[in-house]
């Protein structure tokens, strides 16, 4: 399992360096991330992580826009 989320960052980190689609790859994740954040099933791991990512990002751009 280590080896594919290995393959996963890398593979995600050269999407996002790459920019080869009609929208930007780091806002596609976001908006993944943040469906499965209000998804079922809730009290999972998943969707913990998920949406203290997308709280994390949300705040770090409230804080760059009052700059």
């Amino acid at each position: 399992m280590s080896e594919f989320k290995n393959k996963a960052k890398e593979i995600i980190l050269e999407e996002i360096e790459e920019q080869s689609h009609p929208e930007k790859v780091e806002d596609v994740i976001f908006w993944a991330l943040e469906f499965y954040a209000k998804s079922e099933p809730a009290g999972t791991w998943g969707r913990t992580i998920a949406y203290a990512i997308v709280e994390r990002i949300k705040e770090s751009e409230k804080r760059e826009s009052s700059m």
